[in-house]
């Protein structure tokens, strides 16, 4: 008689069991594979804040894509929610002058580098050549209000040692984040908000997009995302004052 784990009819649903039980927490409680998995394995990498105050950081990636980024603007004025908006820099041409509407109104700005596409897929002399570029392209649009640099967001996520190196000669902190509701690939709203209020934590770093497809998605989200965490005692903080050490 073969052994339970040398039975191949009873030993493959077991690890598709599992491997479906790990898809299932990537998927849908990534928060905690996040701050549980990758954090550790990555210090030099920002996905989370410290501490266990309720605090979140709102950050809005890729625009500015036009009218849509005025009417999120119009919303987080509202909601008073303050945001980082890491945009990009071929993108400025969609609207050339949020970068100043976004800093007057208290909104912080990270360098998403010029285009829509896998940074780390790129050599280190078109990295920085991207880098520098969006930095003077979001320069010239905010002027005269200044720019403090000091995150990047690399396009898709994607990261890589020598890019780590690459910012901090430039004084930049990679950041990534903890809250990610797939929310480019469309899902309903209804799973968008379901998504972070499960996953919200504190000191989490929530990431929704501001690109011509997806950016009324992303007002639509909050309209509904804000209120329902403020209930839960969660209070929206610039990106700069979560990760901030505690005085």
């Amino acid at each position: 008689m073969s052994s339970f784990l040398g039975d191949p009819v009873a030993f493959h649903p077991i690890v598709i069991s599992l491997l479906l039980a790990v898809l299932a927490l990537v998927v849908l409680l990534p928060s905690w594979v996040i701050r549980g998995v990758l954090a550790p394995i990555h210090p030099r990498v920002v996905f989370c804040g410290s501490g266990t105050q309720k605090r979140l950081a709102l950050t809005i990636d890729d625009g500015p894509s036009g009218p849509g980024s005025q009417a999120l603007l119009e919303l987080l004025r509202e909601l008073q929610v303050p945001a980082t908006f890491f945009l990009i820099g071929s993108h400025l041409k969609n609207d050339p002058h949020f970068p100043r509407r976004a800093l007057q109104q208290g909104h912080h700005i990270g360098n998403h580098l010029w285009r829509d596409e896998r940074s780390g897929a790129l050599d280190g002399p078109t990295f920085l050549r991207e880098l520098n570029d969006t930095e003077q392209a979001i320069e010239r649009a905010a002027s005269p209000e200044p720019v403090a640099w000091r995150w990047c967001r690399p396009g898709q996520g994607w990261f890589h040692q020598a890019m780590l190196q690459r910012l901090a000669s430039r004084r930049y902190q990679l950041v990534l984040g903890s809250i990610f509701p797939w929310d480019t690939f469309r899902p309903p709203l209804g799973f968008v908000r379901w998504f972070v209020r499960i996953n919200a934590h504190p000191g989490g770093i929530l990431v929704l997009h501001d690109t011509p497809a997806l950016s009324s998605r992303s007002l639509e989200s909050l309209r509904r995302i804000v209120p329902e965490l403020r209930r839960r005692g969660y209070r929206f903080v610039t990106l700069t004052e979560l990760l901030e050490p505690a005085s």
